[in-house]
C-alpha cells in the first residue's frame, strides 16, 4: 500500500514512495493526482498535456478525497462521476497517485469541497470535452490560445459545454472553485473556466495548493 510524495532529486522534480497515513499525508478535501503507467489512454492524456508540464512529473486524472479509502472521480471506464475506494491507486503498483493540499484548507473548507464533488455524483462522462483538450494540444491551436489569452477557445467551450457531465479534471476544479469559504475561484489555474482545465495543469498550480514539502536527494 503505496503513494507518491514529491522530493528533490538533483534539482530536479520527482516522485517517491511513501505510506499512505490518513490526516498526516492526505485528508478529506485533498486533490489527488495519478498516472497509470501502463493505460495507453493514461499515456496519451500525458502527451497532449505535456506543453503544461513544468514539474517533469507526470499526471492524468485528478479526483477529491472524501474519506481515508473513498474518493469522488469523473470516471471514463463507469461513464459517470462515482464515489470509489482509493485502495484501487493505493494497491495498483502501476498506478501513480500523489496529493495536493489546497491553500488554507481546514474542515469547513475541505467538508465544501467534498460536497460539491457529491453533489455531482451520478452525473455523466463528457466525452467530447476530450476532444477539445486534444485540439488545444496542437502546436499551431495551442499558440493561437496564447496569444489571444484563450478568450475564443474559452468562448467555444462554454457554448458546448454539457452542465450534467463532466471530465476527472472539470469536476475537481468545479469543486475547488465553488468552495464558498475560500476565494480559490479568482486564483491561478481557477480564474479559467473549469470546462477548460486540464489534470496536468491544475497539478503544477503554485497558487490553489500549498508548496511540496521536499526532500532533497543527492546521488
Amino acid at each position: 500500500m503505496t503513494m507518491k510524495h514529491v522530493i528533490n532529486k538533483n534539482g530536479k522534480y520527482d516522485l517517491a514512495d511513501i505510506t499512505p497515513v490518513y490526516e498526516e499525508n492526505y485528508n478529506r478535501g485533498y486533490i489527488g493526482f495519478c498516472y497509470d503507467q501502463t493505460s495507453f489512454v493514461s499515456q496519451a492524456v500525458a502527451q497532449t498535456t505535456k506543453y503544461c508540464n513544468y514539474s517533469n512529473i507526470k499526471v492524468s486524472h485528478a479526483l477529491i478525497v472524501v474519506s481515508k479509502d473513498t474518493c469522488v472521480e469523473a470516471d471514463a471506464n463507469s461513464k459517470k462521476v462515482i464515489e470509489a475506494p482509493l485502495s484501487k491507486y493505493f494497491d495498483n503498483e502501476n498506478k501513480i497517485i500523489s496529493f495536493r493540499k489546497p491553500k488554507e484548507s481546514d474542515d469547513v473548507v475541505a467538508g465544501e469541497i467534498v460536497e460539491l464533488a457529491k453533489s455531482k455524483i451520478g452525473c455523466g462522462y463528457e466525452y467530447a470535452e476530450i476532444l477539445g483538450h486534444l485540439g488545444k494540444s496542437l502546436p499551431g491551436i495551442n499558440q493561437f490560445n496564447k496569444f489571444t489569452y484563450n478568450v475564443f477557445v474559452d468562448m467555444i467551450s462554454c457554448l458546448i459545454d454539457n452542465k450534467d457531465k463532466f471530465i476527472c479534471s472539470e469536476l475537481t476544479a468545479y469543486s475547488l472553485k465553488y468552495a464558498q469559504s475560500r476565494s480559490y475561484g479568482n486564483k491561478g489555474i481557477l480564474s479559467r473556466i473549469t470546462t477548460r482545465v486540464n489534470p496536468q495543469e491544475l497539478f503544477e498550480d503554485r497558487t490553489i495548493f500549498k508548496e511540496w514539502e521536499m526532500e532533497t536527494v543527492n546521488e
